[in-house]
C-alpha cells in the first residue's frame, strides 16, 4: 500500500512541474541562427523576415554573389600578412544577408587544425572581417517567388599566418 501512495504522490508532483509564463525560450530557432547583439551589431541592419531566414546551402545556387565564388574570394586572397610559423588553423566569419542583399550580424570563430579554440593575431582577424564586410554584391535568395534572408559563412584556412584557401 505504501508503494501505491508513493507512486501517486510522485505522479502528482511530476504533473505539477510546469513552465512559468515568463520563462524565456533558451534555444535558437535553428543551429547557426545569429541573434541580434547590441554590443556587436549595427542597429541599422534589418533582416526582412528573420523567422524565415535560411542557411545559404538551402538554395539551388549556394554562391549567391555576383560573379559567384571567384569574384567573392579574389579581394580576400589578395590580403597579405607577415609569415608567422605555427600561426595556423581556421577562421570562420558568419553573417546574415537580408532580402535586399545587405549584410550584418558578423561573428568570428577561430580554431586550430584539431578544431580546438585558438586565438589568432588581431591584425589578421580585423583585416579579414573588414574585407569580408566590404563585399557588396550579395544576391538575395529566392525560392518559389519568395525572397529570403539567409546566413552565409566563409572559412579561411590559414597556414603560418597566410591564407591558403577559402571555403566553401
Amino acid at each position: 500500500m505504501k508503494y501505491i501512495v508513493l507512486f501517486f504522490t510522485l505522479s502528482i508532483c511530476a504533473c505539477n512541474n510546469t513552465l512559468k509564463k515568463d520563462h524565456k525560450h533558451e534555444y535558437l530557432r535553428h543551429v547557426g541562427d545569429i541573434p541580434f547583439d547590441n554590443t556587436l551589431d549595427d542597429p541599422a541592419f534589418r533582416p526582412c523576415n528573420e523567422e524565415s531566414a535560411r542557411v545559404h546551402h538551402n538554395f539551388n545556387n549556394p554562391d549567391l554573389y555576383e560573379g559567384e565564388k571567384p569574384a567573392m574570394i579574389k579581394p580576400l586572397m589578395q590580403l597579405e600578412f607577415a609569415k608567422i610559423e605555427g600561426e595556423s588553423g581556421y577562421i570562420t566569419i558568419r553573417f546574415m544577408v537580408n532580402c535586399e542583399g545587405k549584410t550584418g550580424r558578423y561573428r568570428v570563430e577561430q580554431l586550430d587544425f584539431e578544431y580546438k579554440d585558438k586565438k589568432f593575431n588581431e591584425k589578421i582577424i580585423d583585416s579579414l572581417l573588414s574585407k569580408t564586410k566590404s563585399l557588396d554584391k550579395w544576391i538575395p535568395a529566392k525560392s518559389e517567388d519568395f525572397v529570403y534572408d539567409y546566413y552565409k559563412y566563409l572559412t579561411f584556412k590559414i597556414i603560418d599566418n597566410q591564407i591558403k584557401d577559402i571555403l566553401p
